[in-house]
């Protein structure tokens, strides 16, 4: 079984593979190629250092790094499996730690076409669709804004 850690400095290039893995693997049903290529558009490993520093970042590790999820106070930012290692819960195992980090009370996040049911799945409710721009890139996702209640 994977192991759930924070994430370590030097980390950032497999957090950067890892993303553009998942994003070229799960959302090319849901996006054109063109928002795909714009997704890591100026993202590199040095920008997920940048992450890894700010301490909201755990990771799945079983000799590698499988997957990681990001959350701060009050929401899930990230959650990406490498495509090879889905269907193993790990999503959901890093999903429960993110929402632990996030805490009690409301938890929002933005999810692509393509993770929607997933959250849907584990308790997020959707309530509202939006066209998001990642940083220099002129081409918009639609994502599903989601929301879950905690006491």
């Amino acid at each position: 079984m994977a192991e759930l850690r924070p994430a370590c400095p030097g980390e950032g290039q497999a957090l950067y593979d890892i993303t553009k893995a998942a994003i070229e693997s799960g959302a090319a049903g849901h996006y054109s190629q063109a928002q795909i290529a714009g997704w890591m558009n100026g993202r590199d490993g040095a920008y997920y250092e940048a992450l890894i520093a700010a301490g909201f970042i755990i990771v799945a590790a079983d000799g590698v790094l499988l997957g990681y999820v990001e959350a701060g106070p009050g929401e899930i930012t990230r959650l990406f499996i490498r495509p090879d290692a889905v269907g193993r819960g790990l999503g959901r195992r890093l999903l429960e730690r993110g929402i632990a980090m996030a805490g009690q009370g409301e938890i929002r996040l933005n999810a692509t076409l393509n993770a929607a049911g997933f959250y849907e799945h584990c308790g997020f409710i959707p309530f509202g669709r939006e066209m998001y721009f990642h940083d220099g890139s002129d081409e918009p996702v639609e994502i599903v804004k989601m929301v879950l209640h905690r006491c």
